[in-house]
């Protein structure tokens, strides 16, 4: 259960509740030694109102809170202790290299998590139903985990392409139409293909997905969805793209399983109709 995510969009909480829970994602792992009527006089509420903000986070009881924000802090502590860019040295262990890389992947899963608004998501994964064609845009190291989120459009019978030249994918915008869709992925928002890509969807009217940090969403506004990813790895000083790259690839199954969801029906018998074509030779 995220009860932060349920705190932080404050769905179905009174302001007073939204207040309440702000105070208890502050006092977090301290909450261990509190008792609920020591918890109600330091949020400055009743003890009832306690039990109802328990209720509506869907938990049991108080009991059940403190567990939740014990477990919060443990996770947030674990992530800390990762450094996204150079999470291993030259002294580390395969051992140490195995545990390290799993701290990475956590941290940029939930701090991914937090970021991507599902309602952002939702509309993405509408735009992707109603197109015609999913053009995608990107480069560099992004053009894998870009091939792949094509390849399985391509799998559920949905057109989609995804060109690595920079000539072809501006081909490929000057071609397309309202009834596009384009997905753009850049990290940072800075890559080159962006300053001639963006005016050509925009004059020809296409419904952009941007995929990248907050600060790729802020200097580009204006698009019809935006899905956002961790922002913690450094640009320059790392030592590989790990974090952007777990970070795109869960943001692109996320929209691909969102799209396959929303029109199983037709993609669930596209599957099966293809599979006498795709099947591995020797299988039945």
């Amino acid at each position: 259960m995220d009860i932060k995510r349920k705190i932080t969009e404050a769905q179905g909480l009174t302001p007073t509740e939204q207040q309440l829970g702000i105070a208890a994602l502050a006092i977090g792992e301290d909450i261990r030694g509190l008792s609920i009527k020591e918890f109600a006089a330091r949020t400055n509420v009743s003890v009832a109102s306690v039990h109802r903000f328990c209720k509506k986070l869907g938990l049991e009881g108080f009991k059940d809170l403190k567990v939740e924000l014990i477990r919060l802090a443990t996770e947030a502590g674990n992530r800390r202790d990762v450094d996204i860019n150079f999470p291993f040295d030259a002294t580390s262990t395969p051992a140490q290299v195995m545990g390290r890389m799993e701290g990475l992947y956590q941290t940029t899963l939930a701090e991914t998590q937090e970021l991507l608004d599902p309602t952002q998501l939702d509309q993405a994964a509408k735009l992707v139903m109603r197109a015609g064609t999913v053009d995608i845009y990107t480069g560099s190291h992004n053009l894998y985990p870009a091939g792949m989120f094509r390849d399985r459009l391509l799998s559920a019978g949905k057109s989609a392409t995804c060109h690595d030249s920079v000539e072809a994918q501006v081909r490929t915008a000057l071609a397309s139409g309202p009834d596009h869709v384009a997905i753009v992925i850049s990290y940072s928002g800075l890559a080159p293909n962006l300053r001639e890509i963006l005016p050509i969807l925009s004059s020809r009217h296409v419904p952009v997905v941007v995929i990248g940090t907050p600060y790729c969403a802020r200097i580009h506004p204006g698009f019809a969805a935006y899905l956002t990813v961790s922002n913690h790895e450094s640009m320059t000083h790392r030592i590989t793209q790990f974090a952007s790259h777990i970070a795109v690839q869960y943001v692109l199954d996320s929209l691909y399983s969102s799209y396959f969801a929303k029109d199983y029906a037709r993609c669930a018998e596209f599957l099966e109709r293809s599979f006498p074509y795709t099947r591995l030779p020797g299988l039945k």
